[in-house]
């Protein structure tokens, strides 16, 4: 009887010591963990050995995005950041004591007595056993940071769609300059050509003619230099999608076919205030700011030790109870009190003016936009036309002996000067969407998906 009684006793406390190191699993992590798996499948083999689709022969600019998502190091680099925070919720919801077994025994004459010996099970004496409600604190801040990440591994992507998306525009509108330099390039020859003849004739000045042919030269340059900056384009492009930098990537023909944004400036405005992942990823760290509060107070409430010990022989047991008791570190717990929650104070600050700097942002984007598009409607449909129309007068007029060429290459220079113009304004209104795209995480060339509230979810 007296050996089930110490069997019994002893199995109480493991069932204690084992109710002492439970895990506090709070509510979401499981959805956490879910979302992080569904989003890291990509990721799931070390790059190594991970089959990605080459790209096409001339790749669109969604292609480079599809291929950078999967393949660039810094946005996996978010994302295994992201896994990481998430394995800090059973850490932090986890005691941290442990099970100390003792055993022993009184030897008398060499013999050890079976009446003597004794086995004792307690916690770590060097670790308190902590006030569950503790570790539920510190689980759900755990929770609300691990969200955090994940928020700003999802900004990280729609950053990187922004990245490659400008480094392309730069590349296609490099090219397109490019080519309208050789026109203008081959419109100068034309016309040092004219100059060289005219003054062979004596109707024109040795003046010009060096004018003509430092103008030749200095497109040449112009040209050279652009190409040069080719190669440096594509090797960034390159390096956004972890390719090599000299990997081949062709020179776009043309210019991106222009976009038009679908909304209203104010509901631009709106989903930036709901949708922006850093906004969001800072109200979770405000709420876990809030748990991390809550952890503070309850640092008043004492800590425990537990300890059972029976003999062998099940005749004398024993249960010690030890209370640690923070009176002499009142001070300093309310202390820790006050920083958690002027932590919170400057968190909730940052957040206030995150989001003011990020409606400027937005305001600037749509500005810079909505002038660019007025200017293009203006240069399109009114200037461009215009010039050439006085270009096919100037050829008339030369046809017909009342222009001279140098008339005629001068209005067909200006005509390729409109359309360097054109060209460099439709990719900064370009550049400008892909970088409100971003803030807001939407294609604001598309209504958003019916049911779907917001695509950062």
């Amino acid at each position: 009887m007296n050996k089930l009684t110490s069997i019994c006793r002893l199995a109480t406390l493991v069932l204690s010591a084992g109710l002492a190191s439970c895990v506090v699993h709070p509510p979401g992590e499981r959805e956490e963990r879910d979302a992080a798996l569904r989003a890291g499948k990509p990721f799931e083999k070390r790059i190594e050995v991970r089959q990605i689709q080459p790209l096409p022969e001339n790749p669109t600019p969604d292609q480079l995005i599809e291929y950078a998502l999967l393949s660039n190091a810094e946005l996996e680099q978010h994302y295994w950041e992201w896994r990481s925070a998430i394995e800090q919720i059973p850490q932090d919801g986890t005691q941290t004591t442990t099970l100390n077994v003792a055993a022993g025994t009184s030897i008398t004459h060499g013999h050890p007595s079976w009446g003597s010996s004794t086995l004792a099970l307690s916690n770590d004496p060097m670790t308190d056993i902590h006030w569950p409600g503790k570790l539920d604190a510190a689980a759900k801040q755990a929770l609300e940071n691990a969200r955090a990440t994940g928020h700003r591994f999802i900004k990280a992507k729609y950053d990187l769609r922004n990245k490659v998306l400008s480094a392309y525009y730069d590349y296609a509108l490099n090219a397109e300059l490019i080519r309208l330099e050789q026109r203008n390039q081959l419109l100068l020859q034309t016309t040092a050509m004219v100059t060289e003849a005219r003054n062979g004739a004596g109707t024109s000045g040795q003046q010009d003619v060096l004018k003509a042919s430092n103008e030749v030269d200095m497109s040449g340059n112009d040209i050279a230099n652009m190409q040069s900056q080719l190669l440096s384009q594509r090797a960034m492009i390159n390096a956004l999608l972890g390719r090599p930098t000299d990997a081949p990537l062709p020179v776009p023909t043309g210019l991106p076919p222009v976009r038009t944004i679908i909304y209203g400036d104010g509901e631009l405005v709106d989903l930036a205030a709901k949708q922006n992942p850093e906004l969001i990823a800072l109200a979770d760290e405000i709420r876990g700011q809030g748990q991390g509060i809550r952890l503070a107070k309850l640092q008043y409430v004492p800590d425990f030790n537990l300890s059972v010990g029976t003999d062998l022989m099940g005749v004398t047991q024993s249960l010690l109870g030890q209370a640690t008791i923070p009176i002499l570190r009142y001070e300093a717990l309310n202390a820790a009190i006050a920083q958690a929650e002027a932590k919170l104070r400057a968190s909730e600050a940052m957040r206030r003016q995150a989001g003011n700097d990020l409606t400027a942002q937005v305001v600037a984007d749509i500005t810079i936009i909505r002038d660019t598009d007025r200017q293009l409607h203006l240069f399109e449909h009114t200037i461009f036309p215009r010039a050439r129309q006085g270009v096919d007068v100037g050829r008339s007029a030369y046809e017909t002996g009342q222009a001279s060429l140098l008339d005629l290459l001068d209005s067909q220079r200006s005509l390729v000067a409109i359309e360097r113009l054109i060209a460099k304004l439709r990719i900064t209104q370009e550049t400008h969407l892909a970088e409100l795209e971003s803030i807001t995480t939407s294609d604001l060339t598309r209504p958003p998906p019916t049911g779907t509230e917001s695509t950062t979810q």
